[in-house]
């Protein structure tokens, strides 16, 4: 059985789906404005992998991560670069997406914009406001700021495990004589002249933040989900608000399970635009293989910090190299026209018989990567070892061997470090698949076939499996 740390609970707690056999997942993605430092990067290969485990453990997973393509971030952008806010999303959204490509990230199965949802956001503002929970404020000639009234929600903290009275605290620093309370946030922002805008009961105005999350949350998998995810700087004050806002409304649990990643620190230090040392994930990936970057992210538990240097990158490059090499080993053997001669047969047969239970013991046990790694370093070891001592030619060695390549293949792919050359599929035809899965996300079902035939006519197929993933096979 799987069992996660609920940062909720603060325990270690069994995996038990709302719906059998079902994983509802939401997990916080990017703010378009910029491009995406190693710590966001990060984040996307963590979670990539929880999915993509869940899925070999046998669960239908709809996994869902947002675009934020509205914020004042992306208003500010546009202002400095003279164009129109719209553009900048744009621009750092298919920046995003090339490096989630380049890090084998596959695409969630729905990845909706703020912008795509802000009738369902006036839609839950509106409820709240009714329900009391919410109240308009003055704000701009051209409308009214709408205020989250965090003292109508006694639950309110229970995330962070802060009490109101620690949060009104601190929040009186940025005081705002139009709060009932110091804690309350906005819901909606009243646009200032120039500014994007949306018509709505309070005027011209815009969503904030937090509300676009619970919205999509709720257009896109229901009021109560399975998983939500994010970084751990993320729990305060935006996770928190986002249970406040959806429980208000529908009075149901939110969210059972709350997954927060680690944070990322450069030589030792937090990174920080203060501290000048924030890497983007673009230059990571000009100095390092991506996937030495993605094997590198895995060597550390989602839930811990990892120090980002070039010596442990480089560290990290020879241990992702040495992983694939038995790869190349073992098919230079399965080439040869006779068998070729290895070592105890017996030892990696029982190496191969361990090795996926072991897999699964680490990856249940909250998706523990390192675990999980060394778990699959131990068979490509032993196969490697066996391949170099003397010994005899042996009938079953050419089986045994490909057993071994192709169970470090399946599990190596579940955490994305088997190397593209190993798995013989060209990027074009990897591409292509990871857009039909986006068409069929957005039921293009017409545009997804006819990427079917183009990858059938560069000599693969795509298969199908459970969890809204897919495989790429060559034609046989």
């Amino acid at each position: 059985m799987i069992k996660v740390t609920n940062t909720l609970s603060g325990q270690k707690e069994a995996l038990v789906p709302l719906e059998p056999g079902e994983i509802k997942m939401y997990v916080c993605g990017p703010t378009v404005y910029d491009d995406i430092h190693i710590g966001n990067a990060r984040s996307a290969v963590n979670f990539d992998v929880i999915r993509k485990y869940l899925a070999f453990s046998g669960f239908q997973v709809r996994y869902v991560m947002n675009i934020t393509d509205i914020d004042d971030k992306i208003i500010k952008k546009a202002i400095e670069e003279k164009t129109d806010y719209a553009q900048v999303a744009q621009t750092y959204t298919a920046a995003y997406r090339a490096v989630m490509e380049k890090l084998g990230v596959q695409a969630p199965s729905l990845q909706p914009k703020a912008t795509d949802s802000i009738p369902q956001m006036i839609a839950l503002i509106e409820g709240l406001v009714a329900q009391n929970h919410a109240y308009a404020v003055p704000s701009t000639d051209l409308g009214k700021d709408v205020l989250y009234d965090s003292a109508t929600f006694p639950a309110y903290g229970k995330l962070s495990g802060k009490n109101l009275e620690q949060i009104q605290e601190g929040a009186r620093v940025d005081k705002d004589e139009r709060k009932k309370h110091p804690t309350d946030f906005v819901l909606w922002k009243a646009s200032k002249p120039g500014e994007p805008q949306w018509d709505s009961p309070w005027g011209k105005g815009r969503p904030g933040w937090h509300i676009e999350c619970s919205a999509m949350v709720r257009q896109h998998l229901g009021d109560s989900i399975d998983i939500h995810g994010g970084g751990i700087d993320l729990i305060f004050p935006h996770h928190e608000n986002e249970i406040a806002q959806c429980e208000a409304f529908t009075g149901k649990p939110y969210v059972k399970y709350w997954l927060h990643n680690g944070f990322i620190e450069i030589a030792g230090q937090k990174m920080s635009k203060s501290l000048g040392n924030i890497w983007k994930a673009k230059d990571a990936l000009e100095q390092f293989k991506p996937a030495v970057l993605r094997y590198f992210f895995l060597t550390a538990h989602y839930r811990s910090g990892l120090n980002y240097d070039r010596p442990i990158l480089e560290a990290a490059g020879r241990g992702w190299e040495e992983f694939n090499q038995t790869f190349r080993r073992i098919e230079e053997a399965l080439a040869r026209p006779d068998e070729p001669i290895i070592g105890n047969l017996l030892e990696l047969r029982l190496a191969l018989d361990e090795v996926e239970g072991k897999f699964k013991e680490a990856m249940d046990d909250d998706f523990n990567t390192p675990k999980a790694m060394a778990a699959l370093f131990d068979l490509a070891r032993m196969a490697r070892q066996v391949m170099s001592q003397p010994g005899a030619s042996h009938p079953g060695a050419k089986s045994l061997l490909a057993e071994a390549g192709n169970r470090l293949a399946e599990l190596g792919g579940v955490l994305g470090i088997v190397s593209q050359e190993r798995a013989g599929i060209p990027a074009q035809v990897e591409q292509w698949a990871r857009e039909r899965l986006e068409l069929k996300a957005q039921k293009k079902y017409k545009e997804a076939d006819e990427i079917r035939g183009r990858v059938a006519a560069a000599g693969f197929i795509i298969e199908d499996i459970p969890g809204g993933q897919y495989r790429v096979l060559p034609k046989k």
